[in-house]
């Protein structure tokens, strides 16, 4: 997309706090962040061949172009290490696929963030959590590149929450939220190579998102029997996906994937059934939520919009619902994570 202009610099006098001066200039989330020194920023870059001054996108709502200098910057303000640096940049290159739908995800009222989901081999080598207290902290890689992600809308594209970010209510998300898939215990290929990528890559999918919802089943020791629970527990009313369709990411913990499989089910039966049994009557839609503002403007015409007793389902294609497996190994839970407002985007990580 051509270059953009390189970021200035600012040199500070030895009595002024670099980590309270991020402060004052706005560049946090509201945690400490580490100063991005030259050195710093250049570690950053040295990882990858790209022209510090490629511009990936320009962002909305502030029509900001995105450099790989830009980015690098944020990564080091969220405290990444220079090999996590090709995954966050990925990550912006599949959020630059999708410009379109970008600066509505950052502008909403809503309150949907990025979520990075993150495949391959990298996951062993840089050390991502997708196993025990999955969405949770204590992992460098998971905290600082979805971090960095977070920092670098605010910092350059949708500014402080207040300005363009008018979300009434959000999720922690907003700080940062990536995962990591926990391949060995999933009874079915990864999620990369379902979406058509080896298995030996690298990858790293961007989709807009709520935060989770945990589901409990420790009962069901049928296939049928936990996604009945989880499709129950999908087909919400006051959400947008009730009323617009979107996705919908289904993150099975080992126990429940071990369930379902040792029936005999695919993913591909997995999200047949939950698209069908996930559905809320037409006359309960019409009661609140999204209906008299999204209404039946976006339904598929097979959705009889004249009979309340139609069964309208969360999302409007099987191939909407996405699905993954990430968790501790022990425990009858999974997660349902409403995905609206940016489609999921997938692409490799290249090797350094």
């Amino acid at each position: 997309m051509g270059k953009g202009k390189a970021a200035s610099g600012v040199r500070l006098s030895p009595d002024v706090d670099p980590v309270e001066f991020c402060y004052e200039q706005g560049w946090s989330d509201g945690l400490p962040v580490v100063p991005p020194t030259p050195e710093r920023v250049e570690a950053m870059l040295s990882t990858v061949q790209r022209d510090p001054h490629e511009v990936l996108g320009v962002f909305l709502p502030v029509g900001a172009e995105v450099t790989v200098e830009k980015v690098a910057i944020n990564a080091v303000l969220a405290g990444c290490r220079p090999d996590y640096f090709p995954v966050v940049l990925t990550a912006v290159q599949c959020m630059a696929d999708r410009e379109g739908s970008l600066g509505g995800l950052l502008t909403t009222i809503h309150g949907d963030t990025p979520l990075l989901i993150i495949n391959g081999p990298v996951i062993k080598r840089l050390s991502f959590n997708g196993g025990v207290n999955t969405f949770g902290p204590g992992w460098r890689a998971n905290a600082t590149v979805g971090r960095a992600i977070a920092l670098l809308m605010r910092n350059v594209s949708a500014g402080e929450p207040g300005r363009f970010d008018m979300a009434t209510h959000t999720h922690p998300g907003k700080y940062t939220y990536c995962i990591a898939e926990f391949e060995e215990a999933s009874p079915w290929p990864p999620f990369h190579v379902e979406r058509g990528f080896g298995a030996q890559e690298s990858t790293v999918t961007v989709v807009g998102a709520h935060g989770p919802h945990h589901v409990v089943d420790m009962a069901s020791t049928t296939a049928k029997g936990v996604l009945d629970t989880l499709a129950d527990t999908m087909a919400i009313k006051g959400t947008y996906n009730m009323y617009r369709g979107g996705e919908a990411l289904v993150v099975l913990s080992p126990t429940h994937a071990r369930v379902i499989a040792n029936d005999g089910w695919s993913k591909e039966d997995v999200k047949y059934y939950l698209w069908e049994k996930a559905r809320k009557p037409l006359g309960k839609l019409r009661q609140g939520g999204y209906y008299k503002i999204g209404g039946v403007l976006y339904w598929p015409k097979w959705i009889d919009t004249e009979d309340d007793s139609t069964m309208v389902p969360v999302v409007l294609r099987p191939q909407d619902v996405l699905v993954m497996v990430a968790g501790g190994e022990v425990g009858g839970y999974s997660s349902i994570i409403l995905c609206f407002g940016m489609p999921a985007t997938t692409r490799v990580i290249p090797e350094a």
